[in-house]
């Protein structure tokens, strides 16, 4: 089993941009709770502040989906689309491990 990022890019409306950033450190606060939660980071596009993209590490691809589809985060996403002007992207990359 390898470790994944998660990549989840998401686009805020101006007027909420502090609210997004307020409820995306409640998500992070939850996720560090998590079986097999490794780190984060929130990463705001230099040429367009309202794009975030939040690049999260996970021990394994099940710890991620057992975390994506837990009723504490679905509720907490919940709260985050209304803000958005789009449904987000998320992406699951696997880390690659260099064989000798």
């Amino acid at each position: 089993m390898a470790m994944v990022k998660v990549l989840q890019e998401r686009w805020v409306n101006r007027k909420d941009s502090e609210r997004l950033k307020g409820l995306l450190q409640d998500l992070r606060a939850a996720a560090l709770r998590q079986p097999g939660y490794v780190t984060a980071e929130t990463l705001y596009r230099g040429d367009d502040p309202l794009c975030v993209l939040v690049i999260a590490t996970w021990m394994t691809r099940e710890h991620w989906e057992a975390w994506a589809t837990s009723e504490e985060r679905m509720r907490l996403a919940d709260l985050i689309i209304p803000l958005l002007l789009e449904e987000p992207n998320i992406t699951v990359y696997s880390i690659a491990v260099d064989e000798d």
